[in-house]
């Protein structure tokens, strides 16, 4: 039905673009990109024969003899299913999307070229082990062995459709570096909390220390644990088995020093763009989880993962095999998993020994320094040095001369404050005599091995070997679980994380005064983890990593909704299976709502249209299914709990992102019956606790009336709970048909965002999902073809392709297909067979 709709919405394309003169543009057109799956195919650089074949669902598993030809045929097939979506990411990376998109993205490439995340990659390509310079170099050579010898068009329809607006010109080739780039900003995007700062900073400004953290509780929360509950660091190295150390000193914060407004504006406005392209970690979560073999029917240890990104089509994420005929020193990869279009190997996933997931970590890697600048000297101490300075050009489509733009350095890093003409006032602190520049220090920006690090995973087989990958990943930081063969389970922080001399990160603090400065990074050997815990279970749901340890490690953490509600499914777990681990990934009960509901079932409620609303909370699960009228009643209340609370003293950009933090407010806050919070400031009276939980009972009736029915028999969560996956770049074009090309129609869904089942909402976009898993996977070490796996949308970017959207009716519906790793397995479910084979 979904393809039906798609081919009505290409005819109405046609006639549209026929009516504008482009009558050549037709079913040839929608067609050509198509790669071909079957048969025979030359590729210039290969060594020997490499055979392709693709499962039921159109994802390539690839088996060849040397590595440098395994990764030349991921390249290829990576341009022949996503081309697009390489070359806009790459064009991101660069700062480059006003090249493709014209004047409407010069705010974010002028963003991108002044943190510099293409300069580092240069720098980075040097560092990486000489066969990981041989594998960049390979796939670059296979991505531009498709692109060879084909028009635009020929690649991807969204060429067609650009050049129809002008925009002309066939793709650059690819390079090892432009692979580095674009998970230089995947780095970015899941390891940065530029955004958290600055509204701390802010909401600080706004209504003072002791009120702002009201809104950001300490971590952990009552009943909520930490990934790592045992260990400390002795000595050079953490030693899971000491006695718990001390917290990190806090020291001066800073938090009384607030940035200007515009630069919160600037950088959100600018992220927002490279979230689209590639995901975010920033106020969403992912979920990882990994048990030993005391609690699986198998004796073996299972491991599942599900990142939780925005939503889109296609997915951030692309399944795919990299299989060695003969696995050996010289050929070590046997492989499957998710991997990142653009970018050789994969990065969850198993081999035949080992599987591996990862979630955000939410360490905290980026500082914000306010800068003393006169011109281009910035002050240290009391003395002033120059600033670094340079000009990059910015080209733009439809302008002739490009555009100029100056970027300029503290010793901290690039001054923010420059990237956006009216954050001129950025950094203004009371009483100071002038506004403070604001410059950002990012361990991103420290030339790293997070490639190397990635295809080191691919080939460990052991915890040894995990470790040692492990210790190569510089960004982003994210917790890693790992299970074996052999019995072993365990997780592991990676990442260049910042070792602090004062303050904790959560504010701008004044650059002149060395007391903030680094002193480098936190060593490798000195960052938690955990190796077969007594309990048998680790689970990492970007809850803290660990409650006590003496330097600052984040901030930013999920506060466990996720995390101990998946403690609740598996502690006392036996006899998991694949299948019984799966329906963890789906549960859907909100573990904040058992606390709330009581609450607002104790209000005294008079008015009997307003008292049928509450009456749907009588009796409930606290389960966010989609037929649920509680549920859809309870997402109401609580969206209309933070204006009620928040919209009189704090503005809405401000206001606490994702239901995670705010859940985690309301949680203190309920047991604060007269915390000046719950007072309105624009009456006359003073509110408390069950004044304001009454108004939202009573808003929230008229709401759920407005947006569903009078009768509350009728309402149901996902009559407004729906997803949509939405094309990152044409998918929001604004023009209507093209819209519907390339995005798939929406569905009603449960979950939301602090159940397992994450599937959240843009809070100032009302209720349909903004996030959810790009993916989903579930492992039994006992079984090498024992996984499930599933992807978001599909294997393909090509909308009139079979690929495009199959997945997407499995992920909504909570079902996946099996993920399997042995030839045998997956030649008895190929579809497809495709023979790439040397030109000599």
């Amino acid at each position: 039905m979904h393809r039906l709709r798609r081919w009505l919405v290409y005819a109405l394309v046609v006639v549209v673009l026929v009516a504008g003169g482009l009558v050549s543009f037709g079913t040839a057109t929608v067609r050509s990109p198509l790669p071909q799956l079957e048969g025979e195919v030359t590729l210039p650089g290969l060594n020997g024969r490499v055979t392709v074949l693709r499962e039921a669902y159109g994802v390539p598993q690839v088996y060849a003899d040397q590595p440098e030809d395994l990764f030349e045929a991921q390249g290829y097939l990576a341009a022949s299913d996503r081309f697009f979506e390489m070359d806009v990411r790459r064009h991101a990376a660069s700062g480059r999307l006003a090249e493709l998109f014209g004047a409407s993205q010069v705010d974010a490439d002028t963003f991108v070229r002044t943190v510099g995340f293409r300069r580092t990659a240069e720098q980075e390509l040097a560092l990486q082990s000489p066969s990981t310079r041989r594998y960049l170099d390979a796939y670059a050579s296979g991505v531009n062995a498709y692109l060879r010898g084909r028009d635009p068009g020929e690649i991807s329809l969204e060429y067609s459709l650009l050049e129809a607006r002008g925009v002309r010109g066939a793709p650059e080739e690819w390079t090892a570096v432009d692979s580095l780039a674009v998970l230089k900003v995947f780095g970015w995007q899941l390891g940065s909390n530029v955004n958290e700062e600055l509204g701390r900073a802010l909401t600080v400004a706004a209504v003072g220390t002791d009120r702002a953290d009201d809104l950001t509780p300490a971590y952990p929360l009552r009943g909520h644990e930490a990934i790592v509950t045992s260990g400390a660091v002795a000595g050079k190295a953490f030693d899971p088995d000491a006695s718990p150390s001390m917290s990190a000193p806090g020291g001066p914060s800073g938090a009384a020093v607030p940035a200007a407004q515009d630069a919160l504006v600037a950088a959100r406005r600018a992220q927002a763009t490279l979230t689209g392209l590639f995901g975010s970690g920033d106020g969403l979560g992912s979920n990882s989880w990994v048990v030993s073999g005391a609690h699986t029917a198998s004796g073996a240890p299972m491991l599942s993962n599900d990142p939780h990104l925005d939503t889109s089509i296609p997915s951030p994420l692309a399944q795919v095999g990299l299989h060695c005929t003969t696995v050996g020193p010289a050929c070590p990869f046997d492989v499957s998993g998710f991997s990142i279009t653009g970018i050789p190997g994969v990065v969850i996933g198993r081999n035949p020994s080992a599987a591996w997931g990862l979630t955000t970590s939410y360490a905290d890697v980026a500082d914000l320094y306010l800068e003393d600048v006169v011109d281009d000297t910035v002050r240290v101490g009391e003395t002033f040095g120059p600033l670094a300075v340079r000009t990059e050009e910015l080209r733009v489509a439809g302008e002739d001369t490009p555009r100029t733009i100056t970027v300029r350095s503290s010793r901290h890093g690039p001054l923010l404050s420059d990237s956006n003409p009216p954050s001129a006032a950025a950094g203004q602190v009371p009483g100071a005599p002038k506004p403070y520049a604001v410059a950002l220090a990012w361990t991103g920006s420290i030339p790293g091995r997070t490639m190397d690090a990635v295809l080191g995973l691919d080939v460990s087989t052991s915890w040894t070997q995990f470790r040692s990958a492990a210790a190569l990943l510089g960004v982003p930081s994210q917790n890693l679980v790992y299970a074996d063969v052999h019995g072993t389970i365990g997780y592991q922080l990676p990442g260049q994380v910042p070792l602090r001399r004062a303050g904790d990160g959560r504010a701008p603090v004044p650059g002149w005064d060395t007391t903030y400065d680094w002193d480098g990074l936190i060593p490798f050997a000195q960052l938690p983890y955990a190796k077969d815990p007594a309990s048998g279970v680790i689970v990492a749901a970007n809850n803290q990593v660990v409650e006590r340890y003496p330097y600052v490690l984040g901030s930013a953490y999920s506060y466990g909704w996720r995390s101990q509600a998946i403690h609740d499914r598996l502690d006392d777990a036996r006899d998991l299976t694949p299948a019984t681990g799966e329906q963890v990934m789906y549960d859907d009960r909100s573990v904040f709502a058992a606390d709330l509901v009581p609450d607002l079932l104790r209000i005294r409620v008079d008015d009997p249209f307003v008292r049928e609303g509450q009456q749907t909370l009588v009796g409930w699960d606290y389960r966010m299914t989609a037929d649920s009228a509680a549920a859809a009643y309870f997402a109401v209340v609580t969206h209309d709990l933070r204006k009620l609370v928040l919209a009189d003293q704090l503005a809405p950009e401000l206001w606490p992102q994702g239901d995670d933090q705010w859940f985690a407010a309301l949680d203190q806050l309920l047991r604060q019956p007269d915390n000046p919070w719950w007072d309105d400031a624009s009456t006359p009276q003073v509110e408390h606790r069950d004044d304001i939980l009454l108004a939202a009972l009573t808003l929230a009736r008229k709401e759920a009336t407005s947006l569903m029915s009078r009768d509350p028999a009728a309402w149901q969560w996902g009559r407004i709970h729906r997803v949509r996956l939405q094309n990152p770049t044409l998918g929001s074009s604004g023009f209507g048909p093209v819209e519907a090309l390339f995005n798939r129609e929406d569905d009603a869904v449960g979950g939301a965002g602090t159940t397992v089942k994450a599937l959240g909402a843009d809070d100032s976009e009302g209720y349909g999902v903004s996030f959810g898993s790009a993916m989903r996977m579930v492992v039994d070490l006992g079984d090498v073809d024992g996984g499930r796996w599933v992807n978001q949308s599909g294997a393909s970017g090509h909308p009139f392709g079979p690929y495009y959207a199959d997945q997407a009716e499995l992920w909504v519906a909570d079902r996946t297909w099996p993920m399997v790793l042995t030839r045998n397995a997956v030649a008895a479910r190929a579809e497809h067979a495709l023979v790439l084979k040397p030109d000599g």
